[in-house]
């Protein structure tokens, strides 16, 4: 089943949200990854099947770094992790920005 409020690129012609809209934005593209690294929906709850410590701690230092730097516009961290993240030889994803 399509879902029409959040269709895939390409999926029935339409843009992505992170792609479409005017402001500056950022895309992780996880390689390998399955669908959903979960979250805290209650309490003893594992709704991921995804939990490669290698991929969570990426996430966590990439979000990190871009609340840091959206914050203040003297911030260097999102460019130096997203120069990290480009600079591995086996990278586990890739970030896009417009």
């Amino acid at each position: 089943m399509t879902n029409r409020r959040c269709p895939a690129v390409g999926q029935s012609g339409s843009p992505s949200p992170a792609v479409s809209v005017l402001a500056p934005r950022s895309l992780l593209t996880l390689f390998g990854a399955e669908h959903g690294l979960g979250g805290v929906h209650g309490y003893n709850q594992a709704d991921t099947s995804d939990e490669r410590p290698e991929r969570v701690a990426l996430i966590q230092r990439l979000t990190w770094a871009y609340l840091r730097s959206a914050f203040s516009s003297e911030d260097t961290h999102w460019a130096q992790a997203r120069a990290a993240l480009e600079q591995q030889v086996s990278p586990l994803g890739q970030i896009g920005s417009k």
